[in-house]
């Protein structure tokens, strides 16, 4: 008997973690279509499909958005590192790296209006919730400096200076959203995550920049969806 309760315990938390997230990707998509301060609680709700009583079941209040983003974009970064981490005793340092990115792009696509939220709103952010958005980008770029280092000192890698480095490429992934107006227009992301892991390679094996132009894909294709994330 008991262990049937547990599972229902587990299903309820299921649905209720379920309904959650869809709840904060909706939040997020009006806080970047219409600003935070514009945006209620009560248009967040009518959006899901909920009461607003029904919402506070979720929140205490609107601020608790913003503790939301950081956690669930914690929780799925480090969900996708513990895999390449798992792997890394097996594979070079540059399957790393481009498996490192091809998770990161793949995340960005995924939270990509929370990730444009953060950059228009970070200036009227809290010193605390601005402590939490600083936190994460480090933690999130640290597998990436840990791969890059340790490529270095092994000698698979020519760069000398391995934290930026990694920033160089951290703003490459952070382009598919910030400039997802245009990017979106000649590439798919599968096309996207293959020039960034390019890119990557050339910079730390020091790769001319022409050279990596010649192996560059055409730049007009039909968009399509990743079979497997």
């Amino acid at each position: 008997m008991k262990a049937k309760t547990k599972r229902g315990q587990v299903n309820i938390l299921k649905r209720k973690d379920a309904r959650l997230k869809q709840i904060v990707k909706t939040a997020a998509e009006l806080f970047f279509k219409n600003g935070y301060r514009q945006t209620t609680t009560r248009q967040i709700a009518e959006v899901c499909g909920i009461s607003q009583g029904n919402l506070y079941y979720y929140i205490k209040s609107k601020d608790d958005f913003f503790d939301l983003f950081v956690q669930m974009t914690t929780d799925q970064m480090k969900e996708y590192d513990q895999e390449i981490r798992d792997q890394m005793p097996f594979i070079s340092y540059s399957e790393a790296l481009t498996m490192k990115i091809k998770e990161a792009l793949i995340l960005q696509d995924t939270i990509q209006d929370t990730i444009l939220f953060w950059y228009r709103e970070s200036r009227n952010m809290s010193q605390r919730h601005l402590k939490q958005l600083i936190k994460l980008e480090y933690e999130a770029n640290d597998l990436l400096r840990n791969i890059i280092e340790a490529g270095r000192k092994k000698g698979e890698f020519k760069i000398k200076d391995s934290e930026l480095a990694a920033y160089y490429i951290v703003m490459l992934e952070h382009m598919w959203s910030l400039k997802r107006w245009h990017l979106r227009k000649h590439y798919t992301l599968e096309d996207y995550i293959r020039r960034c892991q390019d890119a990557a390679l050339g910079i730390v094996h020091s790769i001319d920049p022409v050279i990596l132009q010649k192996r560059s894909l055409p730049t007009k294709t039909k968009r399509k969806n990743i079979d497997k994330h």
